[in-house]
């Protein structure tokens, strides 16, 4: 599984000595500080992480450690937290509904910095153990928040639930910077666009980018018009994406992949992700090598 951990403090010097800290006791795990608030806040969103360690006291920003701690519950459901302060009595009663939620795995409070952050080091150590030892906790989340996203019945939050899902099922494959609804000069709106920045060799065939167009339609299938449109997003990237994923709650059209075998020639793919292909990435327990298997497949059919 990834194992990205987010340092989100606001005091800089604590945020990068921790991030060395860590990055030196466990250096099979990548570390990511942000001390800035907008930092921190555009990180929660845009990147993915599998757990976050949240200092509760953030004197210089008008959030603190709870409303962050709120908000990474709010979009990233299978993240874990881990709480650090030095005035943890201070926040015991907002501290008490968080820690129901379940999603708290440690409370670690702060002192010597040596004393400390190897009490942090063995925290997350212990806590990617056990999920190794059982990764059913996060595959469940993410069926969850699948079945959330279809069975949303609000219109407006129904594509935007789909496209965050998706993101963070992109993120299971070890992408770290996503994009969401974002317009080009000509002013065609891609849904997500995913850096293709991975250590893959595999991947990194695929250009600079990878665009993904989420179509939440589980009453209608994905046509051909749809795919047409998509592609014509994928060829006006001047080259920059090489891969497209049609992503979509429904299920898709023959003459959809009979298009799809048309355009077989060209350098661009682009492969389908429906209701089988989605649910097989989300149970696998190696969901970037499922993603890899999936475009090999699909490569060779069209």
């Amino acid at each position: 599984m990834d194992k990205t951990v987010l340092i989100l403090e606001d005091e800089v010097d604590q945020a990068e000595g921790l991030r060395k800290a860590l990055s030196a006791a466990l250096p099979q795990m990548r570390f990511e500080a942000y001390s800035g608030e907008q930092q921190i806040l555009h990180a929660i969103e845009h990147r993915f992480y599998s757990l976050a360690i949240v200092d509760l006291r953030m004197d210089k920003y008008e959030i603190d450690g709870l409303q962050v701690i709120q908000t990474i519950l709010s979009v990233n459901p299978f993240s874990k937290i881990i709480v650090v302060s030095a005035y943890g009595e201070e926040y015991f009663q907002q501290l008490n509904e968080v820690l129901l939620s379940g999603k708290v795995v440690g409370l670690v409070q702060k002192g010597k910095f040596v004393e400390f952050s190897a009490r942090l080091a063995k925290t997350i150590e212990d806590y990617f153990s056990r999920v190794e030892r059982d990764p059913s906790e996060v595959n469940n989340a993410l069926l969850q928040y699948y079945a959330d996203a279809k069975n949303e019945e609000d219109a407006s939050k129904k594509g935007q639930r789909f496209e965050h899902f998706i993101s963070l099922l992109f993120g299971s494959f070890g992408y770290k910077e996503i994009s969401k609804r974002v317009k080009d000069r000509s002013l065609n709106e891609v849904d997500l666009i995913v850096r293709n920045e991975t250590d893959d060799p595999f991947l990194t065939k695929f250009g600079k980018y990878i665009l993904v167009e989420c179509k939440n339609y589980p009453n209608r299938k994905v046509n051909k018009n749809d795919f047409i449109v998509f592609s014509s997003k994928l060829t006006h990237s001047n080259g920059l994406a090489e891969l497209g994923v049609l992503a979509t709650t429904g299920h898709i059209t023959w003459n959809t992949y009979l298009e799809a075998i048309r355009e077989s020639a060209e350098a661009r793919k682009i492969i389908f992700l429906s209701n089988p292909e989605i649910e097989a990435v989300i149970r696998a327990t190696d969901k970037r090598e499922a993603f890899k298997r999936l475009i090999d497949a699909q490569v060779k059919d069209n």
